[in-house]
């Protein structure tokens, strides 16, 4: 068993491991901490593994540990349950934005060109170094929009919940069994709270009438549905929701004796018990170490935070931040054909709700009640159309209506494309052109900068040019575009859908964590890495629920290490 460590121990790890630009080595003046787990994330990962394992093993003692602040009272809480987000969505877009942190900035997006003459400017050869300004960054391989949310229950504090089960051409790199993956895959939308017809009922009028007419235009042979949303409708108001958030997936597991949460501690690296062991004998805040005989360590801190942690580490593997995959997004709005609109009068199934909101207010033009609910329809992937639609009206970090015209008849289009798996593709945080690790530039937490080195193939640009096509023709059946919201390819990153990064597999050349031991780090005993990283192949649908069910069996490979090692 693995001896405890004395005072001389740590320091000497810290004297070993603090080396370097990136390093956070000093001992706090509480001392070491003992834990049997520590989780790096309070994302929804994160929460699956420690939900998971303090289920399995009631007695065990799990510490997470997240960058950003716990912002409301319930732990990860969904921001979108407040009542007034729920009343005026468009308000929404301006919380996204605030949550989301961008990760790499090239030089060109920092040049003032109208600054004035005799203010500081940057000196020939200089660039600027702060908040993710990065002077290594390309901009034609940048992921110009992917961002991260640091804050207690990251992006789930925020996300859309939807929930999609992936396609067979989604999963094909998955080394679980597929038998095995849709249980998990049912677990995990247990613990997500998924409910499909939270707004599919009959008399949910823009939900009904969007659905009728793709069904009209597009026939039942594309799968059209109400979209999977990991939400459930208030039983004391049922014009309210409640959209599940990382609070969701930790359920009573919260109130255990076991479960520690501490915000604003950034795990820096996590440190092996001595050169080339395959044991870690902690991770480096300021002051973590183990218990007297068994520790684990998940790293669940996004696709591309999961990786910068395991670089600083110095955990050199071929395919780390490698095989970097990111969708596609084409988006367009559309405001309701005046026959739709005029369709809802005369509808039976509407009748009683159009009633009472002409009654009590006589003077709308429109005849949908304030409190109907958006529409939220999928039309899924198919090898046909080798992309993920989402038809709905929600807020994004983009597509906000203001004023421009009433909300109610407003409707969003998402279009979301496969990438071709490719080695080059890739996230960076060091010299290219050196082995192992090295010191470089730092980003706005004192972590190694992420550099971003992706493209997109000759395939994909065929494949968006058809997603963008059937866009357009989808869009037509509904309506007229939006002024200021016309069919448009978004920024690359985007769609915040990287997948990878940390990859699952058998091979330890072209995956990052082992698929028997499962999300365990190739060469290591006890580092597990979890998150949309971990998924091993190029996806078109939300990745959450497959992170989710990954991360279950991951947890479950804990509990059995920590009984084994006992």
């Amino acid at each position: 068993m693995p001896k405890r460590f004395s005072d001389e121990d740590i320091q000497k790890i810290i004297d070993t491991h603090s080396q370097g630009t990136h390093s956070q080595g000093a001992v706090d003046p509480e001392g070491p901490y003992l834990t049997d787990v520590l989780i790096a994330g309070s994302g929804p990962v994160g929460c699956a593994y420690a939900r998971t394992i303090l289920d399995k093993q009631p007695g065990a003692r799990v510490l997470m540990i997240e960058i950003g602040s716990q912002d409301g009272p319930v732990i990860g809480a969904h921001h979108k349950n407040s009542i007034k987000y729920q009343k005026d969505i468009d308000s929404f877009v301006h919380v996204v934005q605030g949550a989301l942190q961008p990760l790499s900035i090239s030089q060109e997006e920092t040049h003032l060109s109208t600054l004035g003459g005799d203010a500081w400017r940057l000196r020939p050869n200089q660039s600027l170094v702060m908040h993710s300004r990065n002077p290594k960054q390309q901009p034609e391989v940048n992921l110009r929009a992917s961002a991260a949310t640091r804050t207690v229950g990251g992006m789930a504090t925020h996300w859309t919940c939807c929930c999609p089960i992936p396609h067979e051409d989604e999963r094909r790199n998955n080394p679980i069994p597929w038998e095995e993956l849709e249980k998990l895959l049912n677990r995990a939308s247990q613990l997500l709270n998924i409910d499909k017809g939270a707004f599919d009922a009959k008399d949910f009028i823009r939900h009904q009438v969007v659905k009728s007419t793709l069904l009209k235009a597009l026939g039942e042979e594309r799968g059209i549905t109400a979209l999977p949303l990991a939400v459930k409708r208030r039983p004391e108001n049922q014009n309210y929701v409640t959209w599940s958030g990382s609070d969701t997936i930790l359920g009573d597991a919260v109130t255990s004796e076991g479960f520690t949460l501490w915000a604003e501690h950034r795990v820096t690296k996590v440190v092996p018990r001595g050169p080339n062991s395959p044991e870690i004998a902690g991770a480096m805040l300021r002051n973590l170490r183990t218990n007297d005989d068994v520790f684990t360590v998940v790293v669940c801190c996004g696709a591309v935070g999961t990786p910068q942690v395991l670089y600083n580490s110095r955990i050199n593997s071929e395919a780390l931040g490698r095989y970097l995959c990111e969708q596609s997004l084409a988006f367009c709005q559309i405001v309701l054909k005046q026959e739709l609109v005029d369709g809802i009068e005369t509808n039976p199934d509407f009748a009683a709700k159009v009633k009472a909101h002409r009654d009590r207010y006589p003077y709308d033009p429109l005849p949908i009640p304030f409190h109907d609910p958006e529409p939220q329809i999928m039309i899924p992937y198919s090898t046909e159309h080798p992309y993920h639609v989402q038809i709905h009206r929600d807020a994004f970090s983009y597509g906000e209506v203001g004023s421009k015209a009433d909300s109610r008849t407003v409707v969003d289009l998402r279009y979301f494309g496969k990438q071709q798996i490719s080695k080059d593709n890739r996230v960076s945080f060091g010299d290219e052109h050196a082995r192992g690790w090295q010191p470089g530039i730092s980003d706005i937490y004192g972590m190694p900068q992420p550099t971003f080195y992706v493209t997109r193939s000759e395939e994909d640009h065929i494949l968006d040019h058809k997603m963008m096509a059937d866009m357009t023709a989808v869009a037509n059946t509904m309506g007229a575009f939006l002024p200021g919201s016309l069919p448009q390819f978004m920024e690359p990153g985007l769609a915040l859908h990287i997948t990878g990064t940390t990859r699952i597999g058998k091979d330890k050349n072209d995956s990052v964590a082992d698929e028997f031991s499962f999300s365990v780090v190739h060469g290591y005993q006890n580092l597990w890495v979890g998150g949309n990283g971990c998924i091993p192949d190029s996806t078109a649908c939300n990745p959450t629920l497959t992170s989710v069910a990954i991360a279950i069996k991951g947890a479950e490979a804990v509990v059995d290490y920590l009984k084994k090692s006992a």
